[in-house]
């Protein structure tokens, strides 16, 4: 199951550049612990965005980067003190809650997002960078689409948009891992998990990057939002 899911998530954010924490991590939360689940997949979600970025650095629009970065690190830090507040099994089922919201809005829109007007453009890089970054460290993914937002209504190319959000998910996991590390949530049986994780996270990849670019892409998107919106309500009811 751990395989299959694993594998899956990294090839959608290999095909996308977001959005393998959202299907990783309520999955592999049916099995281990929220806490244990978020700072593995965080890692791999670094690991495929340095992947990601060096082999397109070129196409990186670091005006829009730098748009939305203060309000991702702000988030980071917020989200990461909530974790200390909240106990393990509340903490999974608001995922679950929220995993069930996020598949609802993948199905309805299926890879469209609002149009922002330009007037609302920086307030609006603020505000979902800062959410953002509070639902990435709390839930350990979904931080991508928020992103998306934004991002869809800076009309970047398709390379451009790929890379760009990747290296922003690059800056706010390396954060995370930080802010994680220094709560001592990487201990043996995570960095066990992580080392057997990591092959598969490789060849997700390699099969995003081939394979799920070439799905029609709102079919894709509503095949994505069932999967989350079941384990969403599993997570949310376990």
């Amino acid at each position: 199951f751990c395989v299959v899911v694993v594998t899956v998530a990294f090839a959608v954010r290999g095909g996308t550049g977001f959005g393998g924490g959202a299907v990783a991590v309520p999955l592999l939360a049916l099995v281990f612990p929220v806490q244990v689940t978020v700072p593995v997949v965080t890692v791999l979600n670094m690991l495929s965005s340095v992947g990601h970025g060096v082999v397109d650095w070129r196409h990186i629009v670091w005006r829009e980067i730098w748009r939305i970065l203060p309000g991702s690190l702000l988030g980071v830090f917020f989200g990461i003190y909530l974790l200390t507040l909240i106990d393990p099994q509340p903490l999974a089922r608001a995922l679950g809650v929220f995993v069930v919201l996020y598949a609802v809005y993948v199905m309805v829109f299926a890879g469209r997002t609002p149009v922002i007007p330009p007037r609302w453009m920086l307030p609006v890089a603020g505000v979902t960078s800062f959410m953002a970054g509070i639902v990435g460290s709390l839930f350990g993914g979904a931080a991508g689409p928020i992103y998306v937002i934004y991002l869809n209504s800076a009309r970047l190319a398709k390379d451009a948009f790929r890379v760009t959000i990747t290296t922003v998910m690059l800056f706010q996991g390396l954060t995370r891992i930080a802010g994680y590390a220094s709560l001592g949530l990487y201990d043996r049986q995570v960095m066990l998990l992580l080392a057997a994780a990591l092959p598969m996270m490789v060849v997700g990849s390699w099969l995003g990057a081939r394979l799920v670019r070439r799905f029609d892409q709102q079919l894709f998107q509503r095949a994505l939002g069932v999967v989350l919106l079941v384990s969403g309500t599993a997570l949310a009811l376990k």
